[in-house]
């Protein structure tokens, strides 16, 4: 006999399945040159599989300061990652000035720049250029990084590059050989200065980098280093087994090594598919209600839409949460049928927003998301809550809220793309070629449904047919969402070609959508009419 999961459990099983299928699409898309990569993952993942306590920050520094050395892991894309450098090196230079950082980040060969940048001799443009930031560092995460540069320049902290180079087929364990030579010089010509490397966190395994340099460092001391990983995905799940993982700043994992847990492992991993993915900016991970009320209020702001007081009073729960789940079964409002729908949009990793209870689920912390949630809450705010609708007054209102919640997030991020029609003959062709089609058939079909309706439109016919509304929910949901976006980008276009005022646009937010004037097909076609002649520039 089975025995029935909590909420808290299955939310975590769902997060589990999420996070492997992730894995899965970013070892597919992300193509692993170095030499010998699965064994050296393989030894970092011995090393963090396990903890032997839980402990919390002020013990962490406790540790950092009896030490020499201090390795702290990296995952470029998590921007709670960089933070952590930043918060470290605030517990430290309140009591001591003598403190040196070596960065991945900066080529040995780019020092001189490196030090003029730091001494204001020469602007931050002319920095990243010279550095050749965007050319060695896939990763276009300047800003994420910046903050921990003003700091160590207002605090006269000395930073130093320890990467010997990112050019040619260096095995990672050859990166680790060279740099582990840069490191040894340095920290021996500075034997007095507490030393903070920040570096990827892989390089971090014991036998890795670490090991290293202590071989290379004079003998005539004994050296105390210290390995401070951050977030480990092994660790994450027991502690959130054992109901921890939000009462968790770090464990101990063994006597020279303590893993931070700032950031759930869906989300450090979501930004990194963010940026395989060219997702614009993310909200703060561990303030998520701030950002998402922040955007709310910039959106309403632009519209000129003032907001309510009861609009503060929204609850934000992201993909790390877990107690997500646990929240809507105690509610005792949501049917089995709707509980249902949820659980499957969490795992396809879907942000939405219920309104009449004041809940965001944000799937992603991407700018995007948050804003076009923020987007679908303010039109909440305007014209209250949803009555029911027959299928085709659903199919076009929510067409026409996914509309707005694009559109919100193009004033957010006015470089935010989507698919049109073009995007979406492309899709079919290649959907349809031997290459594409296999476990596909569901977004082939979605993509067909589209570009069915666009044909429609064209005539001025809104849909009549029943497979648009007696077909499978996800089917539904993707068809109302493809066109919603493209209907989205045009009135973001049209508003800034002054063919649609913003009176307009508020106009869309505040009817509700039902009654005389308010049925959802005539709004839709209405302004498919108006806005066809609208240019939607190139995507580039």
């Amino acid at each position: 006999m089975s025995i029935a999961l909590s909420p808290r459990e299955e939310l975590l099983r769902i997060q589990q399945r999420i996070f492997a299928q992730n894995d899965a699409l970013i070892r597919a898309q992300t193509v692993i040159q170095e030499r010998g990569f699965e064994a050296y993952e393989r030894r970092y993942k011995r090393s963090v599989r396990d903890y032997e306590s839980v402990s919390d920050i002020d013990r962490l520094i406790k540790e950092v300061r009896q030490a020499d050395l201090v390795y702290l892991g990296d995952y470029h894309t998590n921007r709670q990652s960089q933070r952590m450098l930043l918060r470290i090196l605030k517990r430290l230079v309140e009591e001591s000035r003598d403190l040196a950082v070596g960065l991945e980040l900066v080529q040995q060969r780019h020092q001189p720049i490196l030090d003029a940048y730091l001494q204001e001799r020469i602007s931050e443009e002319k920095f990243l250029r010279s550095i050749q930031f965007q050319k060695y560092w896939y990763f276009d995460l300047w800003e994420n990084f910046k903050p921990i540069f003003e700091f160590a320049r207002y605090w006269k902290i000395p930073l130093f590059a320890v990467e010997k180079s990112l050019t040619g087929d260096v095995s990672l364990e050859e990166r680790d050989r060279r740099n582990a030579r840069i490191i040894s010089s340095l920290v021996a010509g500075h034997p007095d200065r507490k030393w903070i490397l920040f570096v990827g966190d892989l390089h971090l395994a014991p036998a890795h980098l670490p090991d290293r340099v202590r071989r290379l460092l004079p003998k005539d001391r004994v050296w105390k280093d210290l390995i401070l990983y951050q977030n480990s995905e092994a660790i994450y799940w027991k502690l959130a087994e054992r109901e921890l993982e939000d009462k968790t700043e770090a464990v101990r994992i063994g006597e020279r090594s303590f893993c931070l847990m700032n950031t759930p492992p869906i989300v450090w991993q979501q930004s990194y598919l963010n940026w395989l993915e060219h997702e614009e900016g993310e909200i703060d991970y561990a303030d998520a209600r701030h950002s998402f009320l922040e955007l709310l209020k910039q959106i309403a702001g632009f519209l000129g839409i003032p907001l309510p007081p009861r609009a503060e009073e929204v609850e934000v729960f992201t993909c790390g949460d877990l107690s997500f789940l646990k929240k809507l079964a105690d509610d005792g409002s949501f049917s089995r049928q709707e509980i249902r729908r949820i659980k499957q949009q969490i795992f396809t990793s879907e942000s939405y927003c219920i309104p009449q209870k004041r809940y965001v689920y944000l799937a992603n912390l991407s700018l995007n998301h948050a804003a076009e949630e923020a987007a679908h809450y303010l039109k909440y705010l305007c014209s209250g809550a949803e009555s029911e609708r027959g299928l085709e007054d659903a199919f076009y209102a929510n067409a026409l809220h996914e509309a707005l919640g694009f559109f919100g997030s193009k004033i957010i991020n006015h470089k935010r793309k989507c698919f049109h029609e073009k995007e979406y003959q492309g899709l079919v062709a290649f959907l349809r070629s031997s290459k594409g089609r296999r476990g596909r058939e569901q977004e082939l079909e979605m993509a067909m449904l589209v570009l069915d309706h666009k044909r429609l439109e064209k005539k001025g016919m809104p849909i009549r047919s029943r497979r648009f509304f007696r077909t499978h929910p996800d089917l539904f949901f993707g068809v109302t969402h493809g066109l919603g976006y493209i209907l989205g980008d045009r009135l973001y276009y049209a508003l800034l070609g002054e063919k649609i005022s913003k009176e307009e646009i508020r106009g869309l937010f505040e009817n509700p959508m039902k009654g005389k004037g308010g049925v959802p097909a005539e709004i839709y076609m209405r302004l498919i009419r108006r806005l066809r002649s609208v240019k939607i520039p190139r995507r580039i």
